[in-house]
């Protein structure tokens, strides 16, 4: 039996497609033809077979390029699909953080202009431009201080924030605010001060990280008993916890110390709280408040502490 073959009207009608489209992947050399006697189009099986696979690439958005490429066998099919889903993942991801830009924006009471590009610029900023962010921030508040370069790591590598490809209006709003906090002047003068007090030459900071990580897990432990702050148990973690992180910083622990712990947790507890809140919530994290328990907690019991301290 004889090889089929359609004119270009048969295998339009075949194909579904038109006459023009057909005529116009010929010319491109995407669908090459024979020539009858009397000179018309005429195509084979295997014409049709392609002109189906031209079809469903074009649908998945594929360039008129990559098909010649392909049909020309400079390109394999998985390297062409391979690069059309590449693009498709990053138009949708593109797609779902714009509508979650629109959807945090609509939240506001009044959205304006303004608060559409903020939050759009913002969304487009991407993970390395945060961390990049954050390094300088760190930069301004470590400067003039001795601060260990483990330190430096560690609080950067805590710091930075990262928007999720498929980011909440949630996780855009907490973004936006972050980004605004790293760029505050006031905020990191604040905080410079703060690294000013913990940098002195008596500063061991190996020790303090390993009193704070013993006590806060100390404290976890006696609240998951539902043990009071003004408990005993919990008075021995807080006078552990004034002494440890006192010989860690070479002060006493006296009453001035303790005093400073006090004004220290209302600034841990104000901006710096909002700000491991806002990476809490980027994170995913369901339980962000938990660190914030925690150590309101241990002050509560360092407050409980007997009067004159030794």
């Amino acid at each position: 039996m004889g090889a089929k073959f359609y004119t270009i009207g048969e295998l339009a009608r075949l194909s579904g497609q038109s006459v023009r489209r057909i005529r116009y992947y010929s010319d491109k050399g995407l669908l090459p033809s024979d020539r009858s006697a009397g000179n018309y189009r005429i195509y084979s099986e295997t014409d049709a077979a392609r002109l189906d696979l031209i079809r469903a690439l074009r649908e998945a958005g594929v360039g008129l390029a990559a098909i010649g490429k392909l049909i020309g066998r400079r390109l394999s099919l998985a390297d062409v699909l391979q690069a059309r889903l590449a693009i498709l993942e990053t138009e949708i991801a593109a797609r779902r953080r714009m509508a979650a830009v629109l959807r945090a924006t609509l939240r506001l009471p009044n959205p304006a202009d303004a608060d559409l590009r903020r939050f759009w610029t913002m969304a487009n900023r991407s993970n390395k431009d945060m961390h990049a962010l954050v390094e300088r921030f760190v930069g301004r508040i470590a400067e003039g201080a001795a601060m260990d370069e483990e330190w430096r790591r560690r609080m950067i590598e805590t710091s930075v924030p990262d928007l999720p490809d498929d980011p909440t209006p949630d996780q855009i709003a907490a973004w936006t605010e972050l980004a605004d906090m790293l760029e505050d002047e006031d905020f990191a003068r604040d905080l410079k001060t703060e690294m000013a007090t913990f940098w002195t030459g008596a500063f061991d900071p190996a020790a303090y990280r390993d009193a704070a990580l013993r006590t806060y897990e100390a404290a976890q432990a006696a609240i998951a008993k539902g043990i009071s702050p003004q408990a005993a148990e919990a008075q021995a973690i807080a006078a552990a916890w004034l002494d440890d992180s006192a010989r860690a910083m070479g002060r006493e622990p006296d009453r001035a110390f303790l005093d400073w712990q006090f004004a220290r947790y209302e600034k841990q507890s104000g901006r710096m709280g909002r700000y491991r809140h806002l990476l809490a919530i980027l994170r995913g994290d369901n339980d962000s408040a938990e660190p914030d328990r925690i150590w309101a907690w241990l002050n509560d019991a360092l407050r409980a502490l007997p009067v004159p301290l030794k």
